[in-house]
Formats: structure tokens, C-alpha cells, sequence
């Protein structure tokens, strides 16, 4: 049985309620944290095609060449530390 989810909350969405991933480090933040949660590293990858905006960059990087398989659940962030960072990168990302 998968861990409750609930640090998913404070992860930015696009207008389409999708999370928003576009640079590795949420990407890596956030696969980690479905590992946490007893997510193996096939379900989380469904997971973050099912729910999450990617893009280019890291499909390519973590999904195409495979990367995702090398991280591990024991060196994520913690939940709320990993929702703020994702947050505020997303944030720096669109400052105008």
C-alpha cells in the first residue's frame, strides 16, 4: 500500500492540475519521495507520466536515458523542504 501523498499538495500545478517538472532537480525530488512512499521505480515512473508537465530536457535526461532507475528513496529530501525547493525554482523560472 502506497504512503499517504500529501506533500504532493504544496507542489506548483499548471493550469491543467498537472505538477509542474521541468528541471531534473524536482524531477529527482519528487521520484525520490514516490520511492519514500513504496512506490517502486516502475510505478513512480507511471506515476510522473500520469501526473506531471515535463519537460523536454528531463524526459530526455531522467526518463529516455534511464536515469530515474539510479535514484533511490533514501537520499530524498524531506517532503515539505522538497515541495518549497520545487516551489520556488518554479517561481525563479517565471519572474519576469
Amino acid at each position: 500500500m502506497k504512503e499517504n501523498l500529501d506533500f504532493l499538495k504544496v507542489f506548483p500545478k499548471d493550469r491543467n492540475g498537472l505538477y509542474i517538472v521541468y528541471e531534473v532537480y524536482t524531477f529527482d525530488n519528487l521520484f525520490r519521495l514516490l520511492l519514500q512512499s513504496n512506490f517502486d521505480h516502475e510505478e513512480a515512473l507511471c506515476f510522473v507520466l500520469c501526473n506531471c508537465s515535463l519537460s523536454a530536457l528531463v524526459f530526455q535526461e531522467r526518463i529516455h536515458n534511464k536515469r530515474y532507475e539510479k535514484l533511490s528513496g533514501e537520499d530524498a529530501l524531506p517532503p515539505y523542504l522538497a515541495s518549497c525547493k520545487a516551489q520556488l525554482i518554479y517561481e525563479l523560472m517565471t519572474m519576469k
